[in-house]
């Protein structure tokens, strides 16, 4: 047989496993509800009626739910971004693969939806001091593509976050960034490779600046630093699959760990740190048991002052490093939170201080604060 039959043949019985061989292991294959490699929720076959294939309903989710059990899909999606990547690209959903094999997140200025946050926000703080006299404080956290820009393949197009960060404090009255004490400090492990959050040691470089804490030392900055797990793979390459990049380590300041924690008014620990979860895929979540919508610190009980943080999950890593500044911590997510907030706070009223931290992605993309925050 020459070498074009066989081609050819190889290409017959290719095109024919996949019409008749794949169908088949898709119907004797369970459906799956979760991709955990993905971080995603997968489509369901949808009910079959009249009305659902008049409407194009059926067909439409049909075609995802066929997609999302396609058979061994995440073998395959790996499979075919490593193809992809010896090919050149360098690209997947967004991330961009670096020349150190870093992966980043493209980040592109929505100024429309930054605006209503940014507005949401001097809303709060001028109703929480004009009714309340709590002074509050606006903390964004840059992504880390905003430091390793020289890395990016020549075609990445990506704005510029010190710009978004400037335009941020020009439109707030108070406001605090760790723009400039990270990107002093890039050199370090300030953020995961394979996840959209900054790590803890990230998280205390911010905390020192902004509670002039003197970490001037090695010493000091790695004291109680401690290594909790190994083979993270975050956020970033559950966009971009590569079986080539290797998973984070997550490192924890552990004497920052011993404080009662209460999570969704039904849960409550004696750690601020959740070793179950390490077990899991998103091993983040080992911060503050989650991502929980409320949760109360016992902090230091020789303070009197109480705060109230409202957060994304770039907080969780940084929360534990202030409870040794307050007697207690406060903590709200304003996405997930359905009850009102000034409700809250006029049931608390020893909170002084509030203090509103997420990365600037939270803010450039949804609208971060609900229904529940203070109008004027």
């Amino acid at each position: 047989m020459s070498k074009n039959n066989i081609l050819k043949f190889l290409t017959v019985s290719i095109f024919l496993i996949f019409i008749f061989i794949f169908p088949i292991i898709n119907i004797l294959t369970p459906d799956k509800t979760v991709s955990t490699l993905e971080n995603k929720i997968l489509t369901q076959l949808p009910k079959l009626s009249i009305d659902k294939i008049k409407n194009g309903y059926f067909m439409e989710n049909f075609d995802k739910y066929t997609e999302d059990q396609f058979p061994y899909r995440e073998e395959f999606i790996s499979f075919k971004n490593s193809i992809s990547y010896m090919l050149g690209n360098r690209e997947f959903r967004n991330i961009y693969i670096t020349k150190n094999n870093r992966l980043l997140e493209k980040f592109i200025f929505n100024k429309e939806i930054m605006y209503q946050n940014i507005s949401q926000a001097n809303n709060l703080t001028e109703k929480l001091y004009k009714e309340y006299k709590i002074k509050s404080k606006l903390i964004v956290i840059p992504t880390s593509i905003a430091f390793y820009e020289e890395e990016l393949p020549s075609y990445a197009i990506t704005d510029n976050q010190q710009d978004v960060l400037n335009y941020i404090k020009e439109t707030t009255e108070n406001f605090y960034t760790p723009y400039n004490i990270l990107k002093e400090n890039k050199d370090k492990y300030i953020y995961f490779n394979t996840d959209h959050h900054w790590t803890q040691l990230g998280a205390m470089l911010a905390y020192s600046e902004l509670y002039n804490k003197d970490l001037s030392t090695e010493d000091e900055l790695y004291s109680n630093y401690k290594k909790v797990t190994n083979n993270f793979l975050g956020s970033y390459y559950s966009k971009a699959i590569l079986p080539t990049i290797k998973g984070d380590s997550i490192y924890s300041y552990k004497n920052y760990n011993n404080h009662k924690i209460e999570i969704d008014f039904d849960k409550n620990y004696n750690t601020l740190y959740d070793n179950e979860k390490l077990e899991g895929k998103n091993k983040y979540q080992y911060f503050l048991h989650g991502d929980p919508a409320h949760a109360l610190i016992e902090g230091n009980k020789n303070k009197e002052e109480e705060i109230l943080i409202l957060k994304d999950s770039f907080a969780h890593n940084f929360i534990p490093l202030l409870a040794n500044e307050y007697k207690k911590i406060h903590v709200i997510d304003p996405r997930y939170y359905t009850s009102n907030l000034e409700d809250y706070i006029k049931n608390n009223p020893n909170i002084k201080e509030v203090l509103t931290i997420c990365n600037i992605q939270t803010l450039n993309q949804d609208k971060f604060f609900p229904k529940t925050t203070p109008t004027k």
